[in-house]
């Protein structure tokens, strides 16, 4: 596999992409379309898919969506290549709700209407990657759209939705509600314990910037004395509290910035915070202005003996124009005497003096990263995860000198919704391995009257690492909606194990897969069991730490009460019986093993 440097001609890249994107002559070999005209006729449906939609991302597979949702997912993409007039007598678009509409919009906005059902969809298209001039004809599209709706299997097929699957309950954990100052309810978006100084710090998120015209509400970040319960402090933000890891004074928090995103001036932000008992909360900012932010990770890249961080931020768009960026943030000489003195709010970039940046990429989509040395050679790599389309685990081998190399060793297609990846020895062989959890499926798991697009491949995947970069699958778990996994010996075999949240289960069954603990059992085998009914929740955060200082990881579950994510009525549905309508915004597994 060849590796190219990061450091590459970004305009030269941009004018290639829009070339291959926009390009109004389309060659192939068995059809030319040129002009509006029709040259040749002959090509199949998979053949036209194999030629148009491989120019953004790998081609799907019919199988990858369910029949009923194929005709709303060809009409989204006609946008992108000019048939966006070619009407399907299975929808009905209409406009966007005015009031849902953000100033200085960057994306048409329209909904869709499933006229076989009661059911609609809200679609917004990047306005600047839209095609005007058609690339193929009018049959040939409803070509692609007739082959994916006759090749692929209705929802109800037990190999598109999981309906009736419950694993045994969870053994070697006592579940426990904690009493803590906090609220149930909640969204709980980050948690982070302190075993140290035994503290709790807990992120919730109001998600009001999500809709325009909302009465403004606010994010915030608790502190809780974790054997007591009591709240040790409090502080509101401005954007959601997306991800936090400990510093020696209190926490290192990353907020996910506005949402549709502001150019120039965006609030996914870094930020050091110290909580003590009867003060004002002290903040440091260290990054400023970037553009959803989701995760980041803390490593001496360089071999200087100074600790740096890599950030990945996700952007809105597609291609490098979308403000993403995946950057190391270099940790500088003079990094610990700015620090002391830095202010709650630094201008766009850096803290000055403490920290350079170096952009490894701007393409749209990095969700998440891990800093481990993938290739054994000493020195630590960056393992990526990108979910915008091309939906790839792309590896930064370290070539020393602050240079990487780009590898991409993984390639899922557009439907397979990355949100997490672990780097772990899974089978025990002594080289790292990969995990990947996919489950975005925002509005599309029988919420309301959304038009519901159940996803077969979502789950749990495990690849092994057989060297050379290159990678097998060799396990994998459904789960509907997968968000975030935990992995960790948990129960002191000498093997890593696993457990796993799920933050967009599927709603239409009266308990939604949300939780699931997987044993390692050796030969990439797992025994699987979940939480007994009584603790039923969907879930947005999941730790592992120990809680109760007894030596032994347990976890921790944030709650998911994501506005619009989950049904009006789910807390009083029968799975929630007795609870008077509350769910608790933190539950324990203390570990028993």
């Amino acid at each position: 596999m060849i590796g190219i440097e990061i450091f590459i001609n970004r305009q030269k890249m941009i004018s290639l992409i829009h070339k291959l994107v926009v390009g109004m002559i389309t060659i192939s070999a068995g059809s030319v379309y040129a002009g509006g005209e029709e040259l040749e006729k002959g090509l199949s449906g998979k053949e036209l898919v194999d030629t148009h939609c491989t120019r953004c991302h790998l081609a799907p597979e019919p199988t990858n969506l369910p029949r009923e949702f194929w005709p709303i997912a060809v009409h989204y993409m006609s946008y992108y290549v000019g048939m966006q007039d070619v009407k399907f007598p299975e929808l009905k678009i209409g406009p966007f709700p005015p009031e849902m509409i953000p100033a200085d919009d960057y994306n048409h906005r329209y909904v869709a209407y499933d006229q076989r059902k009661d059911l609609m969809q809200f679609y917004w298209i990047f306005k600047s990657h839209m095609v005007t001039e058609p690339m193929m004809s009018e049959e040939e599209f409803r070509r692609i759209k007739d082959y994916f709706v006759e090749n692929s299997l209705p929802s109800s097929d037990p190999r598109m939705e999981l309906r009736n699957r419950k694993e045994p309950v969870l053994k070697g954990f006592t579940p426990i509600v904690p009493r803590l100052d906090l609220e149930p309810n909640s969204l709980v978006m980050a948690t982070r314990v302190d075993t140290k100084r035994r503290r709790l710090y807990v992120g919730r998120s109001v998600i009001d910037d999500w809709y325009v015209g909302d009465e403004h509400l606010t994010d915030d970040l608790v502190a809780l004395d974790l054997d007591s319960g009591e709240r040790i402090g409090h502080t509101n933000l401005d954007s959601d509290p997306i991800e936090m890891s400990l510093t020696p004074t209190g926490v290192r928090l990353l907020t996910h910035g506005e949402f549709p995103i502001d150019h120039g001036n965006g609030l996914a932000r870094v930020i050091d915070w110290e909580f003590e008992k009867g003060s004002e909360p002290k903040a440091r900012m260290l990054v400023n202005g970037r553009h959803r932010f989701v995760t980041h990770s803390r490593y001496d890249l360089n071999n200087d003996g100074l600790e740096d961080m890599v950030t990945t931020g996700f952007g809105d768009g597609i291609w490098y124009d979308s403000g993403a960026r995946l950057s190391i943030y270099w940790q500088t000489p003079e990094y610990e005497k700015i620090w002391k003195n830095a202010p709650a709010k630094i201008p766009s970039g850096p803290l000055q003096g403490a920290l350079r940046e170096t952009v490894l990429d701007e393409l749209a989509g990095y969700i998440d990263s891990e800093i481990a040395d993938i290739n054994e050679d000493g020195k630590p790599d960056i393992v990526t995860l990108i979910a915008q389309g091309n939906q790839h685990v792309v590896v930064y081998l370290n070539e020393g000198n602050e240079k990487f190399s780009r590898h991409i060793v993984i390639k899922n297609p557009p439907s397979f919704g990355g949100n997490n990846i672990t780097v772990k020895d899974y089978d025990g062989d002594g080289h790292l391995d990969i995990a990947l959890v996919s489950g975005d499926n925002m509005g599309g798991n029988y919420i309301g009257n959304l038009i519901p697009s159940p996803r077969p491949r979502h789950g749990l995947r495990l690849f092994k690492n057989n060297g050379n970069l290159n990678f097998s699958e060799e396990y994998y778990y459904q789960m509907h909606g997968a968000i975030r996994t935990v992995s960790e010996d948990f129960d002191q075999d000498g093997d890593i194990d696993m457990a796993m949240i799920a933050l967009f289960p599927l709603w239409n069954i009266e308990e939604p897969e949300t939780f699931v603990y997987m044993e390692n059992q050796g030969n990439w085998k797992f025994t699987t069991s979940t939480l007994p009914r009584d603790f039923f929740s969907v879930w947005c955060d999941i730790e592992a730490a120990d809680v109760n200082g007894d030596q032994k990881l347990d976890i921790v579950l944030g709650l998911g009460n994501f506005p619009t994510l989950v049904p009006d009525d789910w807390l009083t549905r029968k799975i929630m019986k007795g609870r008077n309508g509350k769910a608790p915004s933190i539950v324990f597994l203390l570990n028993n093993n």
